[in-house]
């Protein structure tokens, strides 16, 4: 049997009638916060107060199952600020402590850079050759002379290994 072209048109038309029919409340409140319903779940009287939307009775003639529950999302927009926008409250709690002791000459500080950056790990960079104190420091993690020197959560790792690295990163 052969469906009509406008028969299988008609259906697709009533289906997604159907699903375009929900609403979606957006109000801002007092504090310029941002929420998302999909139904008004607050209303303001007259005198100003607000109060809780009722909902309709439900018609007992009526078989379809009861509506359901909605979930208020509020939104902070301070949320979406990056970390280093003066929100020192939003550090990751699991973020590492890395420092790389390097000079700007050393082909593998440059890779020790590049492997942290590649994971998305912040790092402190200290050029031994510029920063005496950072010399300073260096020498009293290890007697040698050599960078680069990775400290990842007060773990000390001479030269270059992502083995090491990463073995660090997981403690």
């Amino acid at each position: 049997m052969k469906v009509p072209g406008f028969f299988l048109a008609f259906l697709a038309l009533v289906l997604i009638s159907g699903a375009s029919s929900a609403e979606i409340y957006k109000w801002v409140d007092e504090r310029g916060v941002v929420h998302f319903s999909d139904s008004p779940t607050q209303s303001v009287s007259e005198a100003g107060v607000k109060k809780k939307a009722s909902s309709p009775k439900p018609n007992p003639e009526d078989n379809s199952p009861p509506a359901a529950q909605t979930r208020t999302i509020t939104l902070d927009p301070d949320f979406f600020k990056p970390l280093d926008e003066g929100r020192p409250d939003r550090v990751s709690v699991n973020a590492p402590t890395v420092e790389i002791y390097e000079t700007s000459w050393c082909g593998y500080c440059k890779k020790a850079k590049k492997f942290f950056r590649s994971r998305g790990i912040k790092f402190k960079a200290y050029d031994i050759e510029k920063d005496t104190d950072a010399a300073r420091r260096m020498m009293a993690l290890t007697k040698r002379r050599a960078v680069p020197l990775v400290v990842i959560n007060g773990q000390t790792i001479q030269g270059y290994s992502k083995q090491a690295y990463e073995q660090a990163l997981r403690r």
